[in-house]
C-alpha cells in the first residue's frame, strides 16, 4: 500500500491506488525529460498504460508561476509556497487518479527538486520538508547525478542560461556563467544529501543518451515485476567544489552505494505486463508517442523544457 512523508490529501484510500508511482529527479538541463520521452512509449508497447507529468503542468497553478516568475521578483517563501501549490493539484488531479486506475505515473522531478531548491535560497529545511509532507512516497527514484563541469556544456550548446537556473536571484552582481555555476554547485550538493536521506537510485547522467536510458530500463522492470531492488551500477560522488556553495550550508554526504548491472541483465527485456484499459483512467494521458527508437533521435536534442 502507498504512503505519504505525512498526512496525506483528504479522503485519498491510499490502499486503492495499485499504479506506479517512478520519479527521474535531476538538476536543470541533465536529461531528465529527454529520458521520459522515451520511457513512455517503451512501457506502452509493453502494454501498459501510462502519464507522465512535472512540475508546472497543473491547471490551477502552471501558468501562474510562469507568468510570477517572469517580473523576477518573487520571494523565496513565494516561490516555495507557489509549487507547493502546483504539486498539490497535479497530485490530486493527475497522479492519485493514475494510481488508482493502475497506471505507471512517471513524473519529471518530484518534490526533492522543490526541497532543494528552496533550502538553497535559505529556507529552512524542516519548515520545507513539512509543505511537502503529503506527499505519497514513490515506488523508486531515479536520480541523473552529473558533475557541474559536465553540466555547463550541455546548458550552453542547447537552450543557455535561465534567470532562475542561474541562481540570479541569489547572485545579482554577477554575471550570468559564474553565478549558475555557483548556484549549481549549491544545488548539487543539496541532492547528494537527498539521495541519500532518501534513498534514491544513482545513474550516472554523465554517460550517453541511449546508455542513460538502457540503465533506467534495467532499474524501472525491476520496480514494475517486484524483484529486490539491487543498486544500478557504480558511480563515485563528484569531487567537492573549492568555491563555497551560495545560502546552502553543510557539504555533500557520501553517495548511495551502487555496483554494476551483468551485461546480460541490461539487455533484458521484462515480461509483458496485462494491457490496462484506457477507458477506466479517470485523467487524459494524450496520444501513443513513437516507438522509443524513433523517439531516441528527437529526443537527443536535449530537453525541450525544465
Amino acid at each position: 500500500m502507498k504512503e505519504t512523508y505525512g498526512v496525506g490529501l483528504p479522503g485519498m484510500n491510499q490502499g486503492e491506488l495499485t499504479g506506479k508511482l517512478i520519479v527521474v529527479e535531476g538538476t536543470d538541463g541533465v536529461g531528465r525529460s529527454t529520458q521520459i520521452k522515451l520511457l513512455r512509449p517503451w512501457l506502452e508497447q509493453q502494454g501498459r498504460a501510462v502519464l507522465d507529468t512535472g512540475i508546472k503542468r497543473s491547471e490551477l497553478a502552471g501558468k501562474g508561476i510562469q507568468q510570477a516568475k517572469e517580473g523576477h521578483t518573487l520571494g523565496r517563501i513565494t516561490l516555495s509556497l507557489f509549487y507547493a501549490t502546483d504539486f498539490a493539484d497535479r497530485l490530486e488531479h493527475q497522479i492519485v487518479p493514475a494510481l488508482r486506475a493502475g497506471f505507471v505515473v512517471l513524473t519529471d522531478r518530484y518534490t526533492y527538486s522543490l526541497m532543494a531548491r528552496a533550502i538553497v535560497r535559505g529556507v529552512d529545511p524542516a519548515w520545507v520538508r513539512n509543505v511537502y509532507s503529503f506527499a505519497l512516497k514513490p515506488d523508486a527514484v531515479f536520480y541523473l547525478r552529473i558533475g557541474v563541469d559536465d553540466l555547463i556544456p550541455r546548458v550552453v550548446f542547447s537552450r543557455g542560461f535561465d534567470y532562475w537556473e542561474s541562481g540570479m536571484d541569489l547572485h545579482p552582481s554577477e554575471d550570468m556563467y559564474e553565478s549558475f555555476r555557483r548556484y549549481q554547485v549549491a544545488l548539487l550538493a543539496e541532492f547528494e544529501k537527498l539521495a541519500q536521506e532518501y534513498n534514491f537510485e544513482v545513474v550516472d547522467a554523465s554517460s550517453d543518451i541511449r546508455t542513460v536510458f538502457e540503465r533506467l530500463r534495467v532499474g524501472i522492470s525491476r520496480v514494475l515485476t517486484g524483484e529486490p531492488r539491487e543498486p544500478l551500477f557504480s558511480v563515485a560522488a563528484p569531487p567537492p567544489e573549492v568555491e563555497a556553495p551560495a545560502p546552502s550550508s553543510g557539504e555533500a554526504t557520501a553517495a548511495p552505494r551502487a555496483i554494476e548491472p551483468a551485461p546480460a541483465e541490461q539487455a533484458a527485456e521484462p515480461a509483458a505486463a496485462p494491457k490496462v484499459s484506457r477507458s477506466a483512467a479517470q485523467v487524459e494521458v494524450g496520444d501513443r508517442p513513437e516507438p522509443a527508437p524513433q523517439a531516441l533521435a528527437k529526443a537527443a536534442e536535449g530537453d525541450a523544457k525544465r
